[in-house]
């Protein structure tokens, strides 16, 4: 069994296989490692999906076993997520899907394109290549907690997807000749372009 306690006192006891819900405590931070579909929160691990506990003692590790978990990213998957906030020299990314895949996935999570991982040209700042707001597929580099996820844009297929209208907000269309992006408003504007824009 594993006895979960607060300032001292028993609350609750969970056992190997016990069914939990999302956001349950499971243990305190001190007694177990936290593995698949677990958090940390408050000094405690919580469940990040309903499922049953699955315990080892030997590498002291706790986690959730699910029939049907959402998809969680991996190093080399393609995402697709918006642009949330611009800085000179990285780009803050929610991620919303993984590409070609179906299923939800675990929400929270949060990335950044690092200008050095843009594109081969030289750029001075990510202002030149992306605008709040903008969708755009990326590449997961590497994954360092699910609020700092390492993206890339440097493969053709990757970078804006859709871009938004910095006047009027909305999405622009693109030219196929001078690869220009064009808004009814009038607005002609430029972007680190996938070759997929406009796909999604």
């Amino acid at each position: 069994y594993t006895i979960l306690k607060n300032s001292g006192n028993v609350i609750m006891y969970h056992k190997d296989n016990d069914l939990v819900l999302l956001g349950e405590v499971l243990c305190t931070y001190e007694e177990y490692i936290p593995s698949s579909w677990t958090y940390v929160e408050d000094g405690n691990i919580k469940a990040s999906i309903t499922g049953r506990i699955k315990i080892d003692d030997d590498e002291k590790t706790i986690s959730i076993s699910s029939i049907n978990p959402p998809s969680s990213l991996k190093v080399g998957d393609y995402v697709i997520g918006h642009i949330t906030e611009v800085k000179q020299n990285k780009a803050l990314v929610t991620i919303k899907m993984i590409k070609d895949n179906p299923r939800e996935i675990v929400t929270g999570y949060k990335g950044f394109i690092h200008i050095s991982k843009t594109n081969e040209d030289f750029v001075s700042s990510l202002h030149e290549l992306f605008k709040i707001g903008d969708i755009v597929e990326a590449k997961v580099v590497n994954i360092y907690g699910s609020e700092y996820i390492d993206l890339s844009t440097s493969e053709e297929e990757t970078g804006v997807i859709k871009a938004m209208c910095v006047n009027c907000r909305k999405f622009m269309k693109m030219d196929e000749k001078t690869h220009k992006l064009i808004c009814e408003c009038g607005k002609i504007d430029s972007r680190n372009i996938s070759s997929n824009y406009g796909g999604i």
